[in-house]
């Protein structure tokens, strides 16, 4: 019993400094987020989202393409399911291949449909995050 009473403290002593380094870190990551440097690479994220790089560091706000479901059922409803861009699929909710939606869009601008999808669409941006760090890059930029 010695032996696993010895590794449980390890164990809880291990987890604690995860948890203190986590903390650590998040605090680390915000300082960097908050320079004037990627502040600014911030701003031209906080629209469209995506990923931006400067010196090797790189920040990123992900984003999640939302569909008006109210909006699409309306479109919808009025069309046969078998009328139904290939890229448009129901379960609970309706969802879309935004990707193939993009190319659909891209090829028939003209469609009507195009236009009344858009009006569901629209983005929800995540939080910053720093996402890599090139350190020969910042090395460099010294």
């Amino acid at each position: 019993m010695e032996e696993a009473v010895s590794l449980a403290y390890q164990l809880e002593g291990a987890k604690q400094k995860k948890r203190e380094l986590d903390t650590h870190i998040k605090k680390l990551e915000q300082q960097l987020l908050t320079t004037e440097e990627l502040a600014q690479q911030k701003l031209l994220l906080s629209n469209e989202g995506g990923q931006k790089t400067i010196s090797g560091i790189s920040v990123e706000i992900k984003r999640d393409h939302v569909w008006d479901q109210d909006l699409l059922a309306g479109l919808l409803s009025d069309m046969s399911k078998e009328d139904w861009p290939h890229f448009i699929t129901q379960q609970t909710t309706y969802k879309v291949d935004y990707r193939s939606f993009g190319s659909f869009a891209m090829a028939n601008p003209d469609d009507p449909t195009v236009n009344k999808l858009h009006g569901a669409h629209s983005i929800k941006l995540g939080n910053f995050r720093v996402k890599e760090i090139n350190i020969e890059k910042l090395k460099e930029a010294k």
